[in-house]
């Protein structure tokens, strides 16, 4: 496997696409072409199409990097974006305008929860497959930079461990990305372990990013703040944390890895202490048949690192949350980032952090996690 040969200094633990509007439709069977998400071109600008439902869905607040606060709006077309978005050859030189040495690349958010509640399983696969394979395409072109999350499907657990199989062959991937559980259900199953055996085997993390989805095709809605976007994140990365806890995960797949994108760090510290008091009180009694060989905010501290995109609070209180775990993020082109001026708000933040901290936040953990310096052909 060759070497990277880029310098790292910092890397961005979240960006995202805005995927060509053929992503789909030029990649599934032809009898299918009608049934996958697409763009159209409409009088208020481009939106996503979703087969079977009424509503086209903008993209612009994910799309408005390097535009002025009043040409923002809900609606735009590709030709109004950055070809950062969809073009990966752009998108390095505009990570380089921001100072940013690599990035951990997801799709746009509608479009993959479309494809992750689809009620029809082939169709559910043949689309993720589509996926994959433009992300393979685009993060390859430059893989020391460019990290592709790779989508798992969640239709059971045999085509799950298909597609993983797959992907093991195909290059430009540095984590694999889930939607809903890998058999389906609501919650772990015994199933699941054939899973994470084989993403432990691969030496890739298992990304959340905000949460999972529940519900059917077009009722697949993660645990949001609707009134302030962004602002609850974090809402279903507890429950995550305690599933894969208590259904005894982490005990039987030490080198599990399961980054929680973009839910920032500052609340970490209070979730652990309330986790560990309630474990406390309760595993002489409701918890008293619990195999937990540890208390649980130590399964937290070793598992599940974190991404922030903005949180002073957090910096501040690193120590409590753990810089080891912490993951700086650009949300390179959404609303929230800060491109191409990410350093000055990072020199604003870190201003009194010592410079090992600051290095292992903004850049050190996210390449131990990511391995960004591995590069090579799957």
């Amino acid at each position: 496997m060759a070497e990277s040969q880029t310098k790292y200094t910092l890397i961005s633990a979240d960006g995202h696409l805005n995927e060509p509007r053929d992503v789909w439709t030029s990649r599934v069977a032809k009898k299918d072409k009608d049934r996958v998400p697409r763009v159209d071109r409409l009088p208020d600008g481009d939106g996503w199409v979703f087969p079977g439902y009424d509503t086209t869905l903008p993209f612009s607040w994910g799309a408005t990097a390097g535009r002025h606060p009043e040409d923002m709006g809900q609606w735009c077309t590709y030709d109004d974006i950055n070809p950062g978005s969809y073009d990966p050859v752009a998108r390095v030189k505009e990570m380089q305008e921001d100072g940013v040495d690599a990035e951990l690349i997801f799709g746009s958010n509608n479009p993959r929860t479309f494809v992750a509640g689809h009620e029809d399983a082939d169709l559910h696969h043949e689309m993720i497959r589509a996926y994959n394979d433009f992300m393979s395409e685009f993060c390859s072109t430059a893989p020391d930079r460019l990290g592709g999350t790779a989508l798992l499907p969640n239709r059971g657990v045999e085509g799950c461990l298909k597609e993983i199989e797959r992907l093991s062959r195909m290059p430009g991937f540095v984590a694999f990305l889930m939607q809903r559980y890998p058999s389906g259900e609501p919650s772990i199953t015994s199933e699941d372990d054939a899973v994470w055996e084989a993403i432990e085997a691969s030496g890739k993390p298992l990304t959340i990013h905000v949460g999972l989805v529940e519900g059917k095709m077009g009722q697949g809605r993660r645990t949001v703040a609707t009134n302030l976007p962004g602002t609850g994140h974090f809402y279903d990365a507890p429950k995550r944390m305690l599933q894969f806890i208590f259904a005894g995960v982490l005990d039987r797949f030490p080198k599990l890895r399961i980054p929680f994108i973009e839910v920032d760090c500052g609340w970490i510290p209070y979730f652990e202490s309330q986790c560990d008091d309630n474990f406390l009180r309760h595993r002489k009694a409701s918890l008293r048949d619990s195999k937990l060989t540890r208390l649980p905010s130590e399964y937290m501290q070793e598992f599940f690192p974190a991404s922030f995109i903005t949180d002073p609070f957090a910096v501040d209180n690193r120590a409590r949350i753990g810089v080891h775990r912490m993951l700086w993020s650009s949300d390179y082109p959404h609303i929230t980032t800060d491109w191409p001026l990410s350093w000055k708000t990072i020199n604003a933040t870190f201003a009194d952090v010592p410079p090992n901290e600051k290095h292992a936040i903004l850049c050190g953990n996210s390449l131990r996690l990511f391995k960004f310096d591995q590069v090579g052909s799957a």
